[in-house]
């Protein structure tokens, strides 16, 4: 700005010296234009400078006079004034269209927020009024511009928080939601989200049914995860089960049913997996014993 108003006031004082120098020139001389160059008598009346000291026309056709060109002090005052205007109109706010409100802070900051990692609507005005200090109205009003261009949304958050803790803990759908309520999501918005991910919302199984092995080729993966999630889980659940081989039966049953309760499955569930696996170890049994039978007997198995 200040070298703005450097260049107008170099552009305006030295026109004022060129219109102050006629003062010393002949009296035939011409005057001078803004820009500082002579301009062209007017034709039929015929200006031209008094000689005392070129502060007044006179008119060769009638006797009036008329006010010139200043002198050097006033033009240089005026290039002067000119000058600070130019500087007071760079220097001034702008206008309130391009203003960037409270309001357009607290945007940018929300999605530098988000950025970093999803976030809930409660931990989104946690973060930008206790952490930002940012006023509880102008945080609101962020928070809601942004969910309705569809930049947030807790429906969305509980759908990929409902993803992430089945993939890495095989927390139930009731265990989900208890959190996603501890982190202020609301019960419709976090039930909406789970609707997503599961086709029940009591848990990944049906204590009529029970549960039943699968092949890998009867398996249905969907980005990463199975349509069905009882199957899921009694994968998950062996692996347990592995882990406690060579206890007492009792033990092995009263560890994976703390596993599984601490996820929230529910007594039937894990009534339902533990007899699936314990079916299979019989199964494993039986099948072991026959084979000890028939190498007992002197059978081979066929190798066609």
């Amino acid at each position: 700005m200040r070298v703005s108003a450097a260049r107008a006031l170099r552009a305006l004082v030295p026109s004022a010296r060129a219109c102050a120098a006629p003062a010393a020139r002949a009296p035939s001389a011409r005057p001078c234009s803004p820009r500082g160059s002579t301009r062209p008598p007017v034709r039929g009346i015929g200006w031209h400078l008094l000689p005392s000291a070129g502060t007044r026309l006179k008119s060769t056709s009638e006797n009036d006079e008329v006010l010139a060109v200043p002198d050097s002090a006033a033009a240089h005052e005026r290039a002067l004034a000119a000058a600070r205007a130019v500087q007071e109109t760079m220097a001034g706010t702008p206008g309130k269209a391009f203003e960037e409100t409270e309001v357009d802070r607290a945007k940018a900051q929300i999605l530098r927020f988000l950025n970093y990692k999803p976030r809930t609507r409660a931990e989104l005005m946690t973060k930008l009024v206790e952490d930002k200090l940012y006023d509880p109205t102008h945080a609101a009003a962020a928070i809601a511009y942004l969910q309705e261009k569809g930049v947030h949304s807790d429906v969305d958050y509980s759908e990929q928080w409902a993803r992430y803790k089945w993939r890495t803990a095989k927390w139930a759908p009731r265990r989900i939601e208890t959190s996603l309520r501890e982190k202020g999501v609301a019960r419709d918005d976090a039930r909406a989200g789970l609707k997503r991910v599961f086709a029940s919302l009591g848990d990944v199984s049906s204590p009529r049914n029970g549960l039943e092995l699968r092949s890998d080729s009867e398996t249905h993966i969907i980005a990463g995860e199975e349509e069905d999630k009882a199957n899921e889980l009694l994968r998950a659940a062996r692996k347990r089960w592995a882990l406690s081989f060579g206890m007492a039966p009792t033990t092995r049953r009263r560890r994976l049913a703390a596993w599984l309760d601490r996820r929230g499955h529910f007594g039937s569930t894990t009534r339902d997996v533990i007899g699936a696996l314990e079916r299979e170890d019989r199964e494993r049994e039986w099948a072991e014993e026959a084979e000890r039978d028939d190498a007992e007997r002197g059978y081979e198995k066929s190798t066609e």
